[in-house]
Parts: structure tokens; C-alpha cells; sequence
């Protein structure tokens, strides 16, 4: 498995179904899958090493510089994350990673399926998209 990276600056929602919001519970990057911390109630980073740290939520669409930042966390909808998916397939799973945060190219510990490479039209070549849907998840 290869981990993605994703530059936060370059995160960006297309189309959003289903977001919520929360404090951070600490520094974190837009572009970062996130959980719920069970015992603060905070959103904080997610990873695959355990079913408990895998529960993830979202996908953050703005950075927090700080603990107690507010951020809006993607559930459901269409997320540019720059050039990170350019070397997958459309369609191809993008899944969370053991390392905090990040997203994946395979299954990692416990396996989960973040979303999907979706075309974004806006010329006459598609953008690479991703496609999250935690729905399953909540």
C-alpha cells in the first residue's frame, strides 16, 4: 500500500450531500480523514490500526491550526484533492491508511474504503476526483 499525499491547500469540496462539523482536538490538515473522539465529542485524526481508530467520519475540508478550531468535516459528496489521484485508475478504491490522517491505495490493518476516483468534467479531459462516502460508516 502507498499513502497519498495530499496538500492541504489544495483541498477543495465540488459537491457536498452530507457534512457536519467540530472542534479539533488538535492541529490538523484539510484533506485529513478524521473520527470522532469518543471521550471529547472532537474530531480528530483516524487511521486503520484498530476497528476503534478506523471509524472514520469524514474527510476534513479546512485545516485547524489549533486545538478547539472549528472545522467542516465531508461525509458524503465529491472532494478535489489535487494531483494525488493522478496515477490511480477512475474508479479505483481510495482507503484509509495506518498512518493518522491519511488516505491509501490499498487496504491497510482493518480495511476501509474511503471512496472512489470519480471524472470531473470541466474541459475536454477529466480532473481525477474523489468520491466519498462514509455513509456506511456512521
Amino acid at each position: 500500500m502507498s499513502d497519498l499525499t495530499i496538500t492541504a491547500s489544495d483541498v477543495a469540496a465540488v459537491q457536498i450531500f452530507e457534512q457536519w462539523t467540530a472542534p479539533a482536538s488538535e492541529a490538523l490538515n484539510a484533506g485529513e480523514a478524521v473520527r470522532l473522539d469518543t471521550t471529547s465529542g472532537k474530531a480528530t485524526p483516524s487511521n486503520a490500526t484498530s476497528g476503534a481508530e478506523a471509524r472514520t467520519l469524514g474527510i476534513a475540508l479546512e485545516t485547524a491550526d489549533f486545538a478547539n478550531e472549528t472545522i467542516t468535516i465531508l461525509k458524503r459528496g465529491i472532494l478535489d484533492v489535487g494531483d494525488a489521484l493522478a496515477d490511480l485508475d477512475y474508479d479505483a478504491a481510495v482507503y484509509l491508511s495506518n498512518t493518522d490522517g491519511t488516505l491509501g491505495t490499498a487496504a491497510a490493518t482493518t480495511s476501509l474504503v474511503v471512496g472512489r476516483v470519480v471524472p470531473g468534467w470541466g474541459y475536454t479531459t477529466a480532473d481525477k476526483l474523489l468520491w466519498v462516502d462514509l455513509e456506511a460508516n456512521a
